[in-house]
């Protein structure tokens, strides 16, 4: 009877905890500015207040630059490549649509080993180095009291 009990009440414990998991909500907040003649927008991927995922997509028109402007834009654009590639659960890409350079960042911070690795290199402002997960709401605080415009 013991025996029963004890296995009836791991699985109660077992039930109850995978229960108390958050669902994913993607694009859970959203935030943009204008910085520089940059359009930035950033979205995250939450798990109730755990952000798991940041997307960023930054559009810059190159219309009026000239040819070295836009040498100097790519010798910033393959900087930033370099930083971000050996950064596992990271992606950086960019495309040129026409007049525009669109560059694409994916970070998935849900896991603590990519969220480290991408605050030792300077790469996402946290005030705590080390930090084990990031607060949706406080993020979208701080972008806001920063400048950003908060998505509703």
């Amino acid at each position: 009877m013991k025996k029963i009990t004890g296995i009836l009440m791991a699985c109660i414990l077992v039930l109850g905890l995978s229960a108390c998991k958050a669902e994913l909500t993607e694009d859970a907040g959203a935030c943009t500015i204008e910085q520089n003649g940059v359009n930035i927008r950033m979205s995250f991927d939450a798990e109730g207040d755990k952000i798991v995922k940041i997307k960023q997509e930054s559009v810059l028109s190159l219309e009026g630059y000239s040819e070295e402007d836009k040498a100097m834009i790519q010798e910033s654009i393959d900087q930033a490549a370099a930083e971000y590639k050996d950064i596992e659960g990271v992606t950086y890409t960019t495309e040129e649509n026409g007049d525009e350079i669109v560059e694409k960042i994916e970070m998935n911070v849900g896991d603590k080993e990519t969220l480290q690795a991408v605050v030792s290199a300077g790469l996402l402002p946290v005030d705590d180095e080390d930090v084990t997960e990031l607060s949706l709401e406080k993020t979208l605080e701080g972008l806001g009291s920063s400048g950003w415009t908060v998505e509703e």
